[in-house]
């Protein structure tokens, strides 16, 4: 894969932009690679909204702020109609399973999720997006927080049973709504759920004196939060520092910061990694690397990122120079990154609308956008790509997609269309039960690749109508194709 230095943004929005359906769902194959679970995996199969992606929302509305374009107006007032108004009938958002699909109608996570999107939608659009639209989004969160998400925790604040990302991402939803409406009404209780969460879940000394890691579960004193998590403590105890004027509140974020970029790792292709988590064995703490994400570093870095406009840190901001190139390395042409490594199956491969909505949010901030960037987050793209892995490959074409074999390798076989929520395995005509996928599932010209003993291959297809990358070990051969017959995938 080439390796810029600076990873493209408006090929990403592009490719979230294809998954977003007229009535403003954002559908997606809902992929986690850090836990390594899908809706495939859990026999769901579905890839509709999730209110996971709801970043991509305000990733838009900082777009936009920048350098308004009609189209993208457009596009982000379909996507807040629909965020703001698709709820449960218990007041939680409706499609919060992300990775576990429609089958999951409970979390507090992804309730918080779509409550700080909104939050900083609202921030950055609140000058030119419509007061009717501003109104859905305020009466959403409140809807949400005071009526969906008490149940979780004490009176919907945090308690023993907190997870410290959740009751973050919860508490930093409570600041956004506190500084986009001038609404006061968390002021107080706000800064007490950080003071318990900073006395809690923080452990200093994470990896050396100068950085601190938290506590996922406070009953659970061994393990640490992934490193993905960690924008979601960062971003709200720097806002806090900036609404009660407490400096104590940066200070604590700079440490998680170092927290981050101190344990970070090299992989294989000399690119710089955000680490798995640290786990306490055998009287002393351990670094645990993989297998781990690349897509979906977003959040974290988006605080370090914020971080250092407040407090320059030059190692820090090496730290994001260097995950800038991860991102461009494990970029595909069609905007999309890499999922993770290491899990030697789809996990490693099919790109999540979820997960990169949020890399896009960060990249938006970090980076701004350039003048011709609309034109290129517009622009059809009907090419058939490819991501090849170890033991799977990603094809995408148009409203197409599926997550297939090697030539006679039948363990995945999944396909699905970006518009439909169901997807499901390819089963032949001779396996007369079980679903079938409708005959307009089928990838028009769907290439065939080979992986023999010694590399991988084009089987049938052309390469001049591909656009294929690869993260296999085997080496990729571009020859023509090895057969010309009709074969099936």
């Amino acid at each position: 894969m080439p390796s810029p230095t600076t990873p493209n943004i408006a090929a990403l929005g592009n490719w979230l932009h294809s998954w977003v359906q007229p009535d403003g769902a954002i559908h997606g194959f809902h992929n986690h690679p850090v836990w390594g679970v899908n809706p495939y995996r859990l026999a769901d199969f579905t890839a509709g909204h999730t209110t996971w992606a709801s970043p991509f929302l305000a990733g838009l509305a900082e777009a936009i702020a920048l350098r308004p374009d009609p189209r993208a107006k457009a596009l982000l007032e379909r996507l807040v109609q629909f965020q703001s108004t698709t709820f449960l009938p218990d007041g939680q958002y409706d499609h919060i399973g992300f990775n576990a699909g429609e089958i999951c109608k409970k979390g507090l996570i992804h309730n918080a999720i779509p409550n700080l999107s909104l939050g900083l939608t609202a921030l950055h659009a609140r000058d030119w997006l419509s007061p009717q639209l501003l109104y859905q989004i305020r009466i959403a969160i409140l809807h949400n927080l005071e009526f969906g998400c008490l149940p979780y925790g004490k009176h919907g604040r945090p308690d023993a049973q907190a997870v410290a990302n959740q009751d973050y991402a919860r508490i930093w939803a409570k600041l956004l709504f506190t500084r986009a409406f001038d609404d006061r009404r968390w002021y107080d209780s706000t800064r007490e759920d950080l003071d318990y969460m900073i006395r809690t879940f923080h452990l200093t000394g994470m990896p050396d004196a100068d950085s601190t890691g938290t506590l996922r579960i406070l009953g659970i004193k061994d393990i640490l939060e992934p490193s993905e998590y960690y924008g979601l403590m960062i971003c709200p105890l720097l806002l806090a520092a900036d609404i009660y004027g407490e400096e104590r509140y940066i200070a604590e974020a700079g440490k998680l910061c170092r927290h981050v970029a101190r344990s970070h790792w090299i992989d294989e292709r000399g690119q710089t990694r955000c680490h798995r988590m640290w786990y306490f064995a055998g009287d002393r703490w351990h670094l645990n690397r993989g297998p781990m994400l690349i897509a979906g570093m977003g959040d974290s870095l988006e605080g370090i990122q914020r971080y250092v406009r407040l407090r320059p840190d030059p190692e820090l901001e090496a730290f994001l120079t260097a995950c800038d190139r991860t991102y461009a390395t494990y970029q595909h042409p069609r905007g999309f990154f890499v999922s993770g490594t290491g899990w030697q199956s789809e996990v490693d491969i099919a790109p999540s609308t979820g997960w990169q909505s949020h890399d896009f949010r960060h990249l938006v901030h970090r980076h701004g956008i350039g003048a011709g960037f609309w034109d290129a987050f517009f622009a059809p793209d009907e090419r058939t790509s490819v991501l090849l892995g170890d033991q799977c490959l990603w094809l995408e074409q148009g409203r197409h997609w599926a997550i297939g074999d090697y030539l006679w390798q039948s363990v995945f076989g999944l396909v699905g269309r970006k518009d439909c929520v169901r997807f499901g395995p390819d089963l032949p005509d001779w396996i007369e039960g079980g679903w079938h996928p409708p005959k307009d599932y089928a990838m028009p010209n769907r290439p065939v690749f080979i992986k023999t003993d010694e590399n991988i291959a084009l089987w049938t297809g052309a390469w001049d109508k591909l656009d294929v990358t690869s993260i296999a070990q085997h080496p990729l051969v571009r020859a023509p194709a090895l057969s010309g017959q009709s074969t099936s995938p």
